[in-house]
């Protein structure tokens, strides 16, 4: 049975309010959800941790973003966490 996880809008809702603001709509969510989708048939996780960094313009190195997502893929509860403002995003 599939995993049933939050849906695009409860996404959409945890990022902004993370944010502190408006970042981000639906329906550029489930297009950088799409996009996402298809780096990883391509290249795995690696392709879409750069196709992510390419779309956000995120500021951040690649090897500090590689071991969130390892910590995330391991504790999945972690990243809901985090976007419903139950834990912080800890900077080494």
């Amino acid at each position: 049975m599939p995993r049933q996880g939050p849906s695009i809008k409860d996404l959409t809702q945890m990022i902004n309010s993370v944010m502190g603001h408006q970042v981000l709509t639906e329906q550029q969510l489930q297009k950088i959800m799409a996009g996402a989708k298809i780096a990883h048939q391509k290249g795995g996780m690696n392709a879409v941790l750069e196709y992510l960094m390419h779309v956000t313009q995120a500021d951040v190195d690649k090897n500090e973003l590689r071991s969130f997502a390892d910590s995330i893929q391991k504790n999945p509860q972690l990243g809901m966490d985090i976007l419903q403002g139950k834990k912080n995003i800890r900077k080494k």
